[in-house]
């Protein structure tokens, strides 16, 4: 990736006799642009193969279930799901709680796809056998659980982001059960819903600290914070957007979460979560603007100038971000 910035820190750092000649040269010619990386091009290959694949699986599925038959399929699935994990555990880095990411992309691929087959097999089952009734929704938990301890393991940031975002919806779901319930809150279902979002965000928030605090896996914790964070300012975004709640309040509380994320990720050099928290201010701000002051006609003109002032700010931040770093 093209950086002036840093192009022009290496010869410095060069003279300084803090980068070895042989080391800055090739870091030289990346920041000029002169090497092209398409690393990231083929991992999104790779992980769009990956769905392809779980996708013509169900495909298959649906096209022979009754040849085949309900438990054959299950079997074959859960089969298939084992032997690329098992083949992933054999080939897995020696455990560590730090950095221990395997270089082989085939390693990636099938425990992603290990995972994947062992969801879909799960669920089929349950919609075929119903062996949890109306329970059925731990069955996300388990795969919570699995996804999690593979993701650990196999020092997966994939799969780690997969179990948390699978926990928010075992979560969602839960709420939604009991909302309907006894114990519904305030008779509102979608209040459950926000309230789960919240302690979501809080838990997610929570366990970032901890693997910081703890150096357990500590790379997992700026996506598990950054998860959480999010979660925090979607669960009080939609108590600020209904209007029979008391809007106003939510929308103060919004913004100032939102204002303090973006202040705390500024002191910690952290952009993805400075970016949200900015974001957020202006979501905020752009609500309460435009229910006590603008009117519909004005929203293009806030629009259009507000938006060139956020995309600038959050590329000043960027690029001092990366001056600093470099």
């Amino acid at each position: 990736m093209r950086s002036p910035e840093v192009a022009e820190a290496i010869p410095k750092l060069v003279e300084r006799g803090l980068l070895a000649p042989a080391t800055a040269a090739p870091l030289l010619r990346s920041a000029r642009g002169e090497l092209l990386s398409i690393r990231g091009e083929l991992r999104a290959l790779l992980y769009v193969g990956v769905l392809a694949l779980a996708a013509g699986v169900s495909l298959l599925v649906k096209e022979n279930l009754e040849r085949i038959g309900p438990l054959a399929i299950a079997v074959a699935i859960g089969l298939a799901a084992v032997a690329c994990l098992g083949w992933t555990l054999a080939h897995a880095l020696p455990f560590r709680w730090q950095r221990a990411e395997s270089t082989d992309w085939t390693f990636d691929f099938l425990l992603l796809l290990g995972i994947l087959l062992l969801g879909a097999d799960l669920a089929y089952i349950e919609a075929k056998f119903t062996p949890l009734g109306d329970a059925w929704s731990y069955h996300l938990l388990v795969m919570t659980l699995v996804t999690g301890v593979f993701a650990v393991r196999c020092d997966s940031r994939l799969l780690w982001s997969l179990a948390l975002s699978t926990f928010a919806a075992w979560r969602g779901v839960a709420a939604s059960s009991v909302a309907q319930g006894l114990f519904e809150l305030r008779g509102r279902p979608e209040s459950a819903l926000r309230l789960e979002l919240l302690l979501c965000g809080l838990a997610f928030v929570a366990l970032g600290f901890a693997m910081r605090h703890f150096d357990r896996k500590r790379h997992f914790e700026p996506l598990t914070t950054f998860l959480g964070s999010l979660a925090l300012l979607s669960g009080l975004g939609l108590f600020a957007l209904d209007p029979q709640e008391n809007w106003f309040l939510w929308a103060i509380v919004f913004v100032a979460s939102a204002a303090g994320l973006a202040g705390l990720a500024l002191r910690a050099r952290r952009f993805g979560l400075f970016a949200l928290g900015a974001l957020g201010v202006y979501a905020g701000i752009s609500r309460l603007a435009f229910e006590l002051i603008f009117e519909a006609g004005c929203g293009c003109f806030w629009f259009a100038g507000s938006s060139l002032g956020m995309v600038a700010l959050l590329w000043i931040v960027q690029r001092r971000f990366r001056v600093e770093a470099a």
